[in-house]
């Protein structure tokens, strides 16, 4: 049996979302606070925990605040009535689920949180413990599937609204009061959802398909379903010689317990080790210093007891849980190397994190049961792991997974997990508001653009590149050259670009033949992406009405062209006139292309740009020689004059200066020309951006 997905309504950052899981490794990637703990103690809460503690900040923040903003009313309004406590909560009861059954009011709830599992089994698989929960017979159709809810009903809320009345009711009074008024309904408001929480009950169904029909099952019945496992992100690892834990020579014992070779060897050994304490006699020795000393004033003080103190005599017992506490103690794993034997803390945590895991897993696979959903978690195994060993050990992992045929999930924050995995089986969870997060399946992905060849092979090797980075960035930049990426660090390091420096963006260098290959990311995460692209209209083009009727050779710019206008083939005026009327923004606001404009002189190159911006010069106005190169010494700038006599425009200068672009560009940086030479269509870009 195989979890195949979990859908989830309703809880913390997730509002309506799904987990598919493949067959062995699902690695489940995403930033800090995108809800990946969040998503692995929902799974442990609901398979492995006796009782769910739910609270209020599993409810997604949206949802209670506007169900306690309009439950608030509700509540002064029946408080203000001063009625007995019975009528009271009743009448709460009767307006929040509307039991007086009035035509046209809705029940005033909070949407529950709902989590729906699909399990597969293969068909000549023992399904013993699953079968009375099939509810789809069709013999084409392999699959079981249960709902897990947290539900109030009328009859919990009155429950826990009778237990809190009290403490509501002072809570109502004190808003009569001016002083900290808004704060005094915070609290009110608090405490009307923390009573709604705690009337919460779970239930379980099993299910069709559509999650129509549903047969409500015990929880305890549904849990002994599954055997899942979590390795918890805080592992007691220790790396120095103050602590005593002992973690990794624990859990070398730990599996040697559940070996029947060692539960043999245990079961006689308390014998073995009793009878040659017994022939040293130790329990005459320790009688003759202790016990035999103190026996005459035990005797004298009995008397006055009635003498019925009896002697005291010693005893040895010896037991398995004796042996076994003894060998922990004094069981220490250590390293050889060379011939030399370090203790468990030499290596490191990087070394004791990737071990203790090892561990488990070995342990958790001597535990799997054929019969049983297994599932085994490892959150964030990068721990304290330097990259090239996250990658090796993120290989491992992934094979030890396959080869143990072992289906497991593993959350992760690291590039490099995200690169060993293969795109079918990446899951990235992701922000798209402050509180709310979605799952974006790429096993979906890969299946959508291996329909075309092209777009599958360039994906294929852009995911071992630099995909990764874009998986936890908060914006990406798309651009040409190294030029521009040194541009816009240096930019970053500004006071009005501090909102940019505290993102996680990710850098992405393609040619403008190959960008709008990013179209299909773009749209699928819904991250907000600049491009940044050159112009490229024709070279020969060397004043503005031919400037205006020329076209450009940039793919990426006339690929997305034909997002506003299909079967348009744009000149330079039509991709002026476009960025004018912000038709460049594209995909629902995702992406903004931009290139250099009118008011960047015409210019068709990012080199171009700049010297216009700061020459207050079009692309095609000439300067003589001399002064060229007057400009050059002036400005400390590093680019390369003609050595011929005569007219030259910024176009030539560029021509002239392309084996020195990185030069051209550090000179700028290092002279503090950045803001100065920054183009129009950069600066434009970068505001989008911080939007």
């Amino acid at each position: 049996m195989k979890l195949k997905e979990v859908s989830i309504q309703n809880y913390r950052r997730f509002l309506d979302t799904s987990l598919s899981l493949a067959d062995d490794v699902t690695l489940l990637a995403g930033a800090n606070n995108s809800g990946k703990t969040s998503l692995i103690e929902l799974l442990e809460n609901i398979l492995n925990t006796a009782k769910t503690e739910y609270c209020v900040s599993d409810i997604p923040v949206a949802l209670s605040k506007e169900w306690v903003d309009q439950a608030y009313s509700i509540f002064i309004k029946h408080f203000e009535r001063n009625e007995d406590r019975e009528k009271t909560i009743q009448a709460i009861v009767n307006d929040l689920f509307c039991l007086d059954a009035v035509p046209g009011k809705d029940k005033l709830l909070v949407s529950p949180t709902v989590v729906k599992i699909r399990v597969d089994y293969e068909v000549d698989e023992d399904i013993r413990n699953f079968a009375d929960y099939i509810m789809d017979f069709d013999p084409d159709q392999c699959s079981i599937y249960f709902e897990y809810s947290f539900e109030v009903t009328s009859a919990t809320f009155s429950q826990s609204l009778d237990k809190d009345f009290e403490k509501l009711r002072s809570r109502y009074e004190k808003l009569s009061e001016e002083r900290d008024k808004i704060t005094k309904v915070g609290f009110f408001k608090e405490k009307i959802l923390g009573t709604y929480v705690s009337s919460i009950i779970e239930k379980c169904y099993f299910s069709d398909r559509q999650f129509q029909n549903k047969n409500e099952m015990e929880l305890s019945h549904f849990r002994k379903l599954f055997n899942l496992y979590n390795i918890y992100a805080g592992r007691p690892l220790e790396d120095q010689n103050i602590g005593h834990s002992k973690s990794i020579s624990k859990n070398v014992l730990d599996l040697a317990h559940q070996d029947d070779a060692w539960k043999a060897f245990l079961g006689a050994l308390p014998d073995k080790i009793l009878q040659p304490i017994e022939d040293l006699g130790i329990t005459d020795i320790v009688r003759k210093v202790s016990v035999d000393g103190l026996t005459e004033t035990i005797s004298s003080i009995a008397q006055a007891n009635g003498g019925n103190t009896g002697s005291i005599m010693l005893d040895l017992e010896i037991s398995e849980e004796t042996i076994s506490s003894l060998i922990n103690q004094i069981t220490h794993a250590k390293y050889d190397l060379e011939g030399h034997y370090l203790n468990e803390t030499s290596q490191g945590l990087g070394y004791s994190n990737m071990i203790f895991i090892l561990l488990q897993l070995e342990r958790y696979k001597r535990n799997i049961d054929p019969f049983l959903v297994n599932i085994f978690i490892i959150e964030e195994p990068e721990s304290h792991m330097h990259p090239q060993m996250q990658n090796v050990f993120g290989k491992f992992l992934k094979k030890y997974y396959q080869e143990k045929k072992i289906q497991g999930i593993i959350t992760t924050h690291s590039s490099e997990m995200v690169r060993v995995t293969e795109m079918k089986n990446l899951r990235v969870a992701r922000p798209i508001t402050p509180f709310i997060s979605n799952i974006f399946d790429f096993s979906s992905f890969k299946e959508s653009v291996s329909k075309d060849p092209i777009l599958d092979n360039f994906y294929d090797w852009f995911y071992e590149i630099g995909f990764s980075d874009i998986v936890f960035a908060d914006r990406v930049i798309i651009y040409e050259g190294d030029t521009e990426r040194m541009l816009i660090r240096k930019l970053f390091t500004l006071d009005e670009f501090t909102v940019l420096n505290q993102l996680y963006i990710a850098f992405v260098q393609v040619g403008g033949a190959y960008a709008h290959n990013y179209r299909t990311l773009i749209e699928f995460m819904g991250i907000k992406t600049l491009i940044l692209t050159d112009l490229d209209y024709a070279k020969s083009a060397n004043i503005e009405s031919l400037i205006r009727v020329s076209e450009t050779t940039n793919a990426t710019i006339n690929n997305f062209y034909k997002v506003t206008y299909p079967e348009a083939k744009p000149t330079v005026t039509d991709l002026y006139e476009w960025k004018k009327n912000k038709e460049n923004i594209l995909f629902d606001g995702c992406a903004y292309l931009n290139y250099q404009g009118e008011k960047d002189g015409f210019a068709r190159t990012l080199e171009e740009a700049m010297l216009a911006k700061y020459y207050n010069l079009t692309a095609f106005e000439e300067k003589n020689r001399e002064d060229w190169i007057k400009l050059r010494n002036d400005d400390e700038l590093k680019f390369t004059v003609p050595q011929e006599q005569g007219q030259y425009t910024i176009r030539d200068i560029v021509e002239h200066s392309s084996k020195g672009k990185t030069d051209f560009m550090y000179s700028v940086i290092l002279n503090s020309l950045t803001k100065d030479m920054l183009p129009d269509y950069i600066e434009e870009g970068l505001a989008w951006l911080k939007e």
